[in-house]
Parts: C-alpha cells; sequence; structure tokens
C-alpha cells in the first residue's frame, strides 16, 4: 500500500534543485481522482524510482511550491531534471497508471 509521506515547501525545492531526476506526485486527499490512482502509485513510484528520485507534495500542505510552479491540477506527476522541470501529465483529469508509466518512459 501507498504511504505518501510529508514535506515542506522548502524540502521540495531542495530537493527538486539538486542535480539529476526528480518525479514528484502532487495530490490532495479529498481529490477523488487522486484516490482514484492512489492504489497503483505504489507500482508506479517503484518503476519511476529505478532512474529517477520520488517526492510527494499535498497541494493544500505545499500549496506555496504548487502555485509557484503554477500547478494547479491534480493529480499531477511532474518531472524535474537538474532543477528545471522537464515535463507534467495530469492537470485535474482522471489517469490511468498504464497512462503515468506511458509519460514517464516517453521522458526517458
Amino acid at each position: 500500500m501507498y504511504e505518501q509521506l510529508h514535506h515542506t515547501n522548502e524540502e521540495i525545492d531542495r530537493t527538486i534543485a539538486q542535480s539529476g531526476r526528480h518525479v514528484l506526485f502532487l495530490s490532495a486527499d479529498w481529490c477523488g481522482d487522486c484516490k482514484a490512482i492512489k492504489p497503483f502509485v505504489q507500482n508506479i513510484k517503484d518503476t519511476v524510482t529505478t532512474t529517477a528520485d520520488w517526492i510527494d507534495a499535498d497541494r493544500d500542505d505545499n500549496i506555496d511550491f504548487a502555485t509557484s510552479h503554477n500547478m494547479r491540477g491534480i493529480p499531477s506527476f511532474v518531472l524535474f531534471e537538474n532543477g528545471k522541470e522537464i515535463s507534467r501529465v495530469g492537470h485535474g483529469e482522471r489517469l490511468t497508471p498504464q497512462q503515468v508509466l506511458d509519460w514517464y518512459q516517453s521522458t526517458i
């Protein structure tokens, strides 16, 4: 079962600023589409973390971070590389696990 970790805005900023690839998962407890994909997130995370670090962000707890990066739709998966956003998928629409994995594979 997927256990979402809680990070401060500063922790998220420090992590994505580091060299390498980082996938950020932005969600919220009240979001229906987030609830729909959460049972599959651990598998997505396990697949992604073979080539990237993973970081969780909560839309409400990390509103300053989300706003500063123009992240409005949830759930969203965002790829940062060497401190810069490379790609994102999910803008408030319901995603299938395969759509997320296909998106990530297309970034490699």
